[in-house]
C-alpha cells in the first residue's frame, strides 16, 4: 500500500471514534434536540453516518466483484425515518457505524495497488473508483463531525 492508501485505512479505522468523542456525555434530550423542524439530531447524524458506511461498504463489494458496476443509491432523508434514529439506542448505533468502517477498513487493507482504481457507475455522480470513493466517504464524514460538534454547542445551551 502506497503512504496515501494507508492514510485512507487509517481515517476510516478512526473517524467512528472521533465521532464517538464528539457526542460522549450528552443527555438524551441533547442528542434528540433539533435545531429546526426537518433538520437532524446528533443521533439521526449518526444513523445517517451508519448508513452512508453501509451503503459504501455494499458499493466495495461489488465493484470488486464486477466490471464496472451500476452502485446502488438511497434517500438519505427517508432511510433515517424509516430506521428512526432519533428513537434507537445511540451506542448500538455507533457500534454499527464502527463494524461497517471497521469492515471497510479490512477490505482496503487487502487490496493491490490496482484494485484502488476499479471503478463503478453512481447513477447521479458518474464514475467512482475506490480512491475517490474513499475521498468521498472521509470528506462528507469530516463535514458531519463539524456539524455534530456545532449540534452538541447548540444543543448544550438550550
Amino acid at each position: 500500500m502506497t503512504p496515501e492508501e494507508e492514510e485512507f485505512v487509517q481515517k476510516v479505522r478512526t473517524l467512528p471514534d472521533r465521532v464517538a468523542a464528539v457526542v460522549a456525555g450528552l443527555s438524551e434530550p441533547e442528542l434528540r434536540w433539533r435545531p429546526a423542524e426537518g433538520e437532524w439530531s446528533i443521533k439521526e447524524v449518526c444513523g445517517h453516518l451508519c448508513d452512508d458506511s453501509e451503503m459504501w461498504r455494499r458499493r466495495l463489494a461489488l465493484i470488486l466483484s464486477e466490471d464496472n458496476p451500476t452502485l446502488p443509491t438511497y434517500e438519505q432523508e427517508e432511510l433515517v425515518r424509516e430506521r428512526a434514529y432519533q428513537d434507537a439506542d445511540l451506542a448500538d448505533v455507533l457500534a454499527d457505524f464502527r463494524r461497517n468502517r471497521q469492515e471497510i477498513a479490512t477490505l482496503l487493507s487487502s487490496l493491490a495497488p490496482p484494485d484502488w482504481e476499479r471503478a463503478g457507475v453512481h447513477p447521479e455522480h458518474g464514475p467512482r473508483t475506490i480512491r475517490t470513493g474513499m475521498e468521498l466517504m472521509i470528506a462528507h464524514t469530516e463535514g458531519h463531525l463539524d456539524q455534530l460538534r456545532e449540534l452538541r454547542e447548540q444543543a448544550k445551551a438550550k
